[in-house]
């Protein structure tokens, strides 16, 4: 399904549907929920900074890996402003943890530890994600693209490879706890297929 908003293609994918009904059909618990909403926010906060920034995306694709913002390029954009917005979805969700903390109570758990494990998650100083993008954007303030994006390759790999052979650990003690694993595997995936895919 494909249709445009405000000059901004935006395509829906049918696996990105089916995992999301599925994910919300079983959710006797409503992590699952709480997961879907502190994702939304996480994403909205980067349109929100793009669209203050005036920079926004010419497409939006929602795929069974997640939502993929393409950003164009545009006469204003700098690298810090390429920080901020990779920044601004982590901040959302540390922001709606605190606030969730102080004021939620025991009712608002999940979303509490759906944002604070978006914030961690996204944070990480890894190429594909959030960390990793506003690292590089940092870097290119004071070197060269290429040598940007070396050192952010390096970083990423001494990040992720002790974190999957902690979550390959946590699998074989537990026998079922896959799911750290799982999530090192995919962020590897991406690292392989997105190389180089900055902002």
């Amino acid at each position: 399904m494909t249709f445009t908003l405000g000059g901004c293609t935006v395509s829906v994918s049918f696996f990105f549907l089916a995992v999301l009904a599925v994910l919300l059909l079983n959710d006797k618990s409503g992590m699952a929920s709480a997961g879907a909403a502190a994702a939304l926010l996480h994403e909205c906060a980067h349109l929100a900074v793009m669209r203050a920034l005036n920079c926004m995306p010419t497409e939006i694709r929602f795929t069974a890996f997640g939502i993929d913002i393409q950003k164009p390029c545009t006469v204003g954009r700098t690298y810090g402003r390429d920080a901020i917005i990779s920044l601004a979805g982590p901040a959302a969700n540390l922001a709606a943890a605190v606030i969730t903390y102080i004021t939620g109570g025991c009712n608002a758990r999940y979303f509490f530890a759906a944002n604070v494990l978006f914030f961690v998650f996204n944070i990480l100083p890894i190429e594909p994600l959030d960390g990793g993008q506003a690292l590089y954007a940092f870097l290119c303030i004071k070197a060269k693209p290429y040598t940007a994006q070396k050192i952010v390759a390096v970083i990423s790999f001494f990040v992720l490879v002790p974190l999957a052979a902690y979550s390959f650990l946590i699998l074989l003690r537990s026998g079922w706890n896959f799911s750290l694993f799982l999530v090192c595997c995919y962020l590897m995936a991406v690292l392989l297929l997105k190389k180089g895919a900055y902002y």
